[in-house]
């Protein structure tokens, strides 16, 4: 606890509505929520993670991503990030849960009608994994979500706010990071892995920057699974959108490492496609420098 009083006090509090969300374990089965004090990701000692942890109080502490990034219920009611500021996570767990980030009324109950810019983060030295499978899942959840998005950003044109994912590994889903309309967002130091169809997709007017990640074997999730088309990147279906990849992989995906093709730009700079089916396809220009002045 003495380590994680340190933490709590580093984080930058001028950040709106900022939040931390505990890991977990799946012992003694998945889906457990009262654990010994201390043990399995309780992070401020209670005995709750999970669900467990989301509705106990008004401490911004919570045990699902989920619950992190809406608006609170129960005790908790008002304290939750509400699509409008940093969520981190800050012990290590596995959260087999699909998140959409950004304008309500796209998926119904979820979103506001004002996002924000928002951070979801994993603390240095915490391993967060936004996993579709949960080994012997007692909700039976493990189809639906493989066959799903793991995290959805839509923000509409004239929403100048900006989503951070950051440290956190997301696999075994149909397409691992989904973005479209005007939506902003960076992707740094994660590892987008295993996913079915895209490791990351991107559509319409979103400018996006990926920095310091690798996006790696794509389409490869299980033996027999049918990827369409199983690529690390998926730039497709704009012509105005701006993607720029910097100090980062893709490799040993299925389909194309990375794939533009659409009108849109798409640079890179110290970035590595290898191995994988086709390492780029479409327009990708390699920048001559940092700037991506081209």
């Amino acid at each position: 606890m003495l380590a994680g009083t340190t933490y709590m006090s580093s984080i930058n509090v001028s950040a709106n509505h900022p939040v931390l969300v505990e890991g977990n374990c799946d012992s003694p089965v998945p889906g457990t929520t009262i654990v010994a004090a201390g043990t399995c990701g309780d992070f401020d000692g209670d005995g709750r993670i999970g669900t467990a942890e989301d509705t106990d109080g008004a401490d911004r502490i919570f045990g699902t991503l989920r619950a992190a990034l809406g608006p609170g219920t129960g005790a908790a009611a008002g304290t939750g990030a509400n699509s409008n500021g940093t969520i981190t996570i800050v012990t290590s767990g596995r959260f087999a849960e699909q998140l959409f980030i950004g304008q309500s009324g796209i998926v119904p109950g979820l979103g506001t009608a004002s996002p924000g810019n928002v951070i979801i983060q994993a603390a240095p030295g915490v391993n967060a994994e936004i996993d579709a499978v949960l080994q012997g899942d007692p909700t039976g959840g493990n189809t639906a979500r493989q066959a799903a998005t793991g995290i959805m950003i839509i923000y509409p044109a004239g929403n100048e706010r900006i989503v951070t994912l950051r440290n956190l590994t997301l696999r075994n889903w149909a397409n691992g990071v989904f973005t479209a309309l005007s939506s902003r967002v960076h992707i740094d130091n994660c590892r987008i892995e295993g996913n079915l169809n895209h490791g990351v997709l991107v559509i319409d007017n979103v400018q996006m920057t990926i920095t310091n990640s690798s996006v790696t074997g794509n389409g490869r999730r299980t033996p027999g699974a049918l990827p369409s088309p199983g690529n690390g990147l998926t730039l497709e279906n704009s012509n105005n959108a701006r993607v720029r990849i910097f100090n980062s992989t893709f490799s040993h995906n299925v389909g194309a490492g990375i794939s533009n093709t659409s009108a849109s730009s798409l640079s890179v700079y110290k970035v590595g496609a290898y191995l994988n089916g086709a390492d780029t396809v479409g327009a990708v220009t390699i920048a001559p420098n940092p700037n991506f002045a081209n």
